[in-house]
């Protein structure tokens, strides 16, 4: 084996050894609050030693970082690529929410580890909340959005998205998660300052297509 080959193969590994830390610690996340979660427990999860926890990472809450990292990222992935051509704020947080509600379908375990350790991700200078605080901020420039301050729209988008993700979570099912979609949306875009109707349309139209059918929400 030449050393170029020897090289890849145990950078590979490398690799491997951290996601399968990652996805352990993922897992555990998802059933158990963040903070009862011991390293001993994650490293046992994974089937590897803790020695190989402290080369990849330097705590827990390093280890957090890591799968929040992961599940945001291609979540605001999905919400960026789907909201290419949308310059409504509006339909832009509504996409975005719409999002979220798919992945607890599709993807029940990060959404429940998303919501346990979401708490500490709250901040409006956070660059996983950037894209949101920029769709709130525009709402509010246009004329849009009718709410106190940034920070209060923000932070309602958050509140909301959080109930409706946690209902979805306890009882899973494509049909329920269509129906809240279309009614905390609606009632979302309402709390933003969009007018009944139109609010009831937008809701109506990305619960059917982003939640029901899946349009614009791969995450995988």
């Amino acid at each position: 084996m030449t050393s170029t080959a020897a090289a890849q193969r145990a950078s590979a590994k490398k690799l491997q050894t951290r996601d399968a830390i990652r996805r352990a610690a993922r897992k555990l996340f998802a059933a158990h609050p963040v903070e009862s979660v011991a390293i001993d427990a994650i490293v046992a999860e994974a089937g590897v030693s803790k020695g190989s926890f402290y080369n990849h990472f330097t705590s827990r809450d390093d280890v957090v970082e890591a799968v929040v990292g992961e599940i945001r990222d291609l979540l605001n992935a999905a919400a960026t690529t789907g909201n290419a051509d949308e310059t409504d704020p509006a339909r832009r947080v509504a996409r975005g929410f719409c999002i979220f509600l798919r992945s607890a379908v599709d993807d029940p375990e990060g959404a429940a580890a998303l919501m346990r350790i979401h708490g500490g991700y709250l901040s409006l200078d956070g660059h996983y909340n950037r894209p949101l605080v920029d769709d709130i901020s525009a709402g509010i420039s246009s004329g849009r959005f009718s709410i106190p301050t940034l920070e209060s729209g923000v932070m309602l988008v958050i509140a909301v998205t959080q109930v409706a993700v946690i209902r979805i979570v306890q009882e899973p099912g494509l049909a329920l998660a269509v129906t809240k979609a279309q009614q905390m949306l609606l009632l979302l875009l309402r709390g933003l300052g969009v007018e009944t109707n139109e609010a009831g349309r937008i809701a109506a139209q990305f619960a059917e297509e982003v939640v029901r059918v899946g349009s614009g929400a791969q995450t995988q």
